[in-house]
């Protein structure tokens, strides 16, 4: 098999440029992510995901989008769904109905992506929702307890399977006790090793059943005293040797302001730590979250870049992935109805949006 390039990259609009086009075929960019800027219609997305699937070197398209539900929901054409911290509110009074919400959840969510050709879902986010959580994650989260964000996360990724995608856990080991937005600047979190294994319990205890797992561009003294996680040799040695973690460890996007470096070396130093593949979204940042501008200036510069090819062993991880099957009709139908049915029998004080 040729060269995997480690790279899931973004385009530039809701269709392909003649460069991108070129930049694919040359380099074989293992994967794809979509966001606002790339999204107008379910026709549009469809053509789009249909010509990035021919264009594919994987035998599974990785067509990637974030989709966790409330204001982090690039699909919307099938309803907007909640944030998931009203299932952490729900689940301390209903523990089984939160947990079946959840999963229903997810499944809606990886339902939309099928039903236009993306086949990998950016979630769950496992971080705790902490007193001091940075709005950036804020409602994102499920929970400040550690067992309940296990229970919920564990939902969410069955969900997810179910509704016929691939899963991807975030951000580890953990963004919780982050008090800076990691898009804008490098956050450093002083709690100890013990506080930070706690935290990322949920990671560790789901290790086995997710695809994917994505970095924190997050600084950890305790744990690492010069690197932050995507660039840490010693958490990225955690993931694999502790938490047993064997899927793919994608570096989150290397176009955030808490890196340091130019933008290709950004990747070989992530790749040089462990990770398998890096996300190169080529998003202008802007506050509070990426933007949907096109990074024209990256863009070249990864173009001219020489970057190491993806290990053979992430490269085998990618060959084995299968795809889950996608939801028939009555079967989505069903799970719709489900879903709305115990949503408006949650507990009273939990309300968010919720077109589905």
């Amino acid at each position: 098999m040729s060269h995997l390039a480690p790279l899931m990259l973004g385009l530039k609009g809701p269709v392909l440029t003649p460069e991108e086009r070129d930049y694919i075929q040359a380099k074989r960019p293992f994967s794809f992510i979509l966001f606002a800027r790339n999204i107008v219609s379910p026709s549009q997305v469809q053509t789009l995901t249909e010509e990035l699937a021919e264009l594919s070197a994987t035998p599974v398209p990785l067509i990637a989008v974030d989709q966790e539900g409330g204001r982090v929901q690039r699909l919307t054409f099938g309803g907007i769904l909640p944030p998931v911290q009203v299932y952490g509110q729900w689940y301390h009074t209903s523990p089984e109905a939160a947990e079946e919400a959840t999963e229903l959840h997810a499944t809606l969510l990886a339902a939309q992506l099928r039903a236009v050709g993306a086949t990998w879902l950016l979630g769950p986010c496992l971080d705790l929702a902490l007193p001091a959580t940075h709005a950036i994650i804020g409602n994102r989260a499920f929970d400040a307890n550690p067992a309940v964000v296990t229970r919920l996360g564990a939902a969410f990724l069955r969900g997810v399977r179910a509704g016929g995608c691939l899963a991807c856990m975030k951000h580890a080991p953990g963004h919780g006790r982050a008090t800076a937005d990691s898009h804008i600047e490098l956050p450093t979190v002083q709690a100890d090793s013990a506080t930070l294994l706690a935290d990322a319990s949920p990671f560790a205890a789901l290790a086995r059943l997710a695809d994917f797992i994505m970095t924190a561009h997050i600084r950890f003294p305790a744990l690492d005293a010069e690197n932050p996680a995507t660039f840490s040799p010693a958490i990225l040695k955690l993931m694999r040797q502790t938490w047993g973690f064997n899927g793919l460890i994608v570096a989150d996007d290397l176009g955030m302001h808490a890196l340091q470096g130019p933008y290709p070396q950004r990747a070989e130093r992530a790749l040089a730590a462990g990770c398998d593949a890096v996300i190169t979204a080529l998003s202008v940042v802007r506050s509070g979250m990426a933007g949907t501008v096109w990074d024209a200036a990256n863009f070249t510069a990864l173009q001219q870049a020489t970057l190491p090819p993806m290990s053979p062993a992430a490269a085998a991880m990618v060959q084995a992935l299968k795809l889950p099957d996608a939801l028939s009709e009555p079967a989505h139908a069903e799970k719709v109805a489900r879903f709305r049915a115990l949503w408006a029998s949650r507990p009273a004080g939990i309300d968010a949006p919720c077109t589905v």
